[in-house]
């Protein structure tokens, strides 16, 4: 089979890159106070650096060609300094993806599976260099940061993910946590180079930046209330609001229950489309535990007015797939899916995951013409070391996933079909100053 061939060269491909030991840790004594003290505080005791090899197959097979395939190896490594006088802090993260199979012909290409340039081409991009500042749990960030605030978010479903150059306070007052800057650029993540956010959204001679804020309390395993919004001059602003918890029925069955909210619009001069528009959507979801078990329903419905835009991050909806978005206007959405965790088959790490998802109702949101309804059909197998109870340390930084889609969209009694397959492989490798403090 190709597919199966061709994640067994990604495999070894990047198993041949990763070295097995993780990075060795020597503690040393060294100087308590003044500047030298400092100084080798911010620069080695307190400091952190990581390598994270990534891999990655992408593969979708169309109905007819041209499809899309390509195998990318590369990464990235980052480094962090310590915290100068308790205050002051430095870090930078270069990233790079490069092809190990980057296909061009008529039948197969490269283009299109957001792994690489357009042609097959590799390249490096610095996509976070950043300081920042602290005083009494309040933290400012600038210049280039990796930003996972909700709906601006890192997209990290390919090979590199997308950062931002922003300019950020974050902190805590008293039990909720809360973001608030102003966003000037991101660098997608199939792009080597930043955009400003007008660009990003779809308004190529326009340049805006955003203005962001978010807040968060509490945790799903008992309650959660997030709230997020952004604001792009003449551009667009967007809300997006969700609760959820947990209840917990016995030892054995707990059951999480989540439910959101966003509305989405222009502004200003609409330049991003040239007239007004605004949508919603709304949705909920149920997931049950039991033992090694997880069961999930889900069930989303988007505004007819518009489809919904997410230019700053990956779509957040319950039903967001590995292929599908299901967000089209007036789309309808449900989700069936289960998980199960071989620990308690004796195998602790591997995890197998199914759903289907079906969406229909959508329209054209211009001509008001239905669109197809669509089925998804999703299996993952997932190999994680750092749920491994008895493995060696080398192993815990070990992920791969396996995963497979199968949609088939009907329209007018004629149906579209193809099948994605994605093999990601991560392994990190990690190392930190021997005094860091608490």
């Amino acid at each position: 089979m190709r597919a199966t061939r061709i994640a067994s060269g990604l495999l070894l491909a990047a198993l041949a890159l990763a070295p097995s030991p993780i990075l060795a840790q020597t503690p040393d004594a060294g100087p308590a106070n003044g500047l030298r003290a400092e100084l080798q505080r911010f620069l080695y005791d307190e400091a952190t650096a990581v390598l994270h090899l990534r891999s990655y197959l992408f593969d979708r097979q169309n109905q007819r060609p041209p499809s899309s395939a390509a195998i990318v190896t590369g990464g990235w490594v980052g480094l962090q300094t310590g915290w100068f006088y308790d205050t002051l802090q430095l870090g930078a993260v270069g990233y790079t993806t490069q092809p190990v199979w980057a296909p061009q012909g008529r039948d197969t290409t490269s283009d299109g599976t957001s792994l690489l340039k357009p042609g097959g081409y590799g390249y490096f991009t610095l996509g976070q260099a950043y300081a920042s500042a602290r005083w009494n749990r309040q933290t400012v960030t600038v210049f280039r940061q990796y930003l996972d605030e909700l709906e601006v978010n890192p997209r990290d479903d390919r090979e590199i993910p997308q950062t931002f150059e922003a300019y950020a306070l974050r902190g805590a007052l008293g039990p909720v946590n809360y973001f608030a800057g102003y966003v000037a650029a991101m660098k997608p993540r199939d792009y080597s180079a930043f955009i400003n956010m007008g660009e990003a959204a779809g308004a190529p001679n326009v340049n805006k930046g955003m203005a962001l804020f978010s807040t968060k309390y509490g945790s799903m395993s008992e309650l959660q209330v997030r709230a997020s919004a952004y604001y792009v001059p003449d551009i667009l602003w967007s809300s997006y609001a969700d609760v959820g918890g947990t209840i917990r029925v016995n030892e054995d069955l707990r059951v999480q229950l989540a439910a959101q909210f966003a509305v989405q619009g222009s502004n200003g001069m609409n330049l991003l489309t040239g007239q007004p528009f605004s949508t919603f959507w709304g949705g909920f979801r149920a997931d049950a535990f039991w033992g090694p078990m997880a069961f999930r329903v889900s069930y989303t419905q988007i505004g007819s007015a518009a489809a919904w835009r997410n230019p700053y991050g990956i779509f957040i909806g319950y039903n967001k797939m590995q292929s599908l978005d299901f967000n089209r206007a007036g789309e309808m959405a449900v989700t069936a899916g289960a998980s199960y965790d071989f620990k308690g088959a004796g195998l602790p790490g591997v995890i197998f995951i199914a759903s289907a998802t079906y969406g229909g109702n959508s329209v054209n949101a211009q001509t008001h013409t239905s669109l197809s309804d669509n089925w998804e059909y999703d299996l993952e197998l997932a190999i994680r070391g750092d749920i491994m109870p008895n493995a060696p340390d080398w192993l815990k930084p070990f992920n791969l996933r396996n995963r497979v889609a199968f949609v088939d969209q009907y329209l007018n009694n004629t149906v579209t079909s193809y099948t994605e397959y994605r093999v990601q492989l991560n392994y990190e490798l990690t190392w930190k100053g021997p005094r860091l403090r608490q």
